[in-house]
């Protein structure tokens, strides 16, 4: 089966409280089971087998069954040519970064109209007007998906309209460069 995750699809995973938590465990020890997982984050099993299956539909960690066992690594799919680069830069950002910060940067890409958005800002487009018409939204879309691109770190207010932050979060900057290269 060919793994073919969207961007802003696989940002809405890492967006997720309870698997940001997962992946975290996994990449500081990887090889954990299911059961040790779930009872370190104070979840159900079904739940954290549920939320790593999501993690592992990104391409972001793999599955190795070692008899009644399901362990996780943090192995990508190769197959999932963004799995990489997001991989390294949860890493990176397990390491730096609070994971409440992580979050907000991954909501922040969590949708394709806010990717949209944000290309907008790289290509130059900066008022709300030209906003709304080349990313075909309306105005009450337009600023709802502006402020958690704010919140998150990646735009900001400007003199007469919108632009793009330079976030160093590693996240954030992984998502761009992805962005670019679509």
């Amino acid at each position: 089966m060919q793994l073919t995750p969207t961007l802003w699809r696989t940002a809405r995973v890492l967006a997720g409280p309870t698997r940001l938590a997962l992946l975290r465990r996994i990449v500081e020890t990887p090889n954990r089971c299911v059961t040790d997982l779930a009872a370190e984050i104070r979840v159900s099993e079904p739940r954290a087998s549920q939320e790593l299956r999501r993690l592992q539909s990104r391409g972001l960690v793999q599955m190795v069954r070692t008899g009644q066992w399901t362990r996780y690594r943090p192995v990508t799919d190769p197959k999932v040519l963004s799995a990489k680069p997001l991989l390294a830069a949860a890493k990176e950002s397990f390491a730096k970064w609070p994971d409440e910060e992580t979050r907000r940067v991954a909501h922040a890409f969590g949708h394709e109209r806010r990717l949209k958005i944000v290309q907008l800002l790289q290509k130059g487009a900066h008022g709300s007007a030209e906003l709304r018409k080349h990313g075909a939204l309306s105005r009450p879309a337009l600023f709802r998906h502006l402020a958690v691109l704010q919140a998150g770190g990646m735009v900001r207010r400007a003199h007469c309209g919108w632009e793009r932050v330079a976030n160093p979060h590693p996240l954030a900057q992984t998502m761009l460069r992805l962005l670019a290269a679509e």
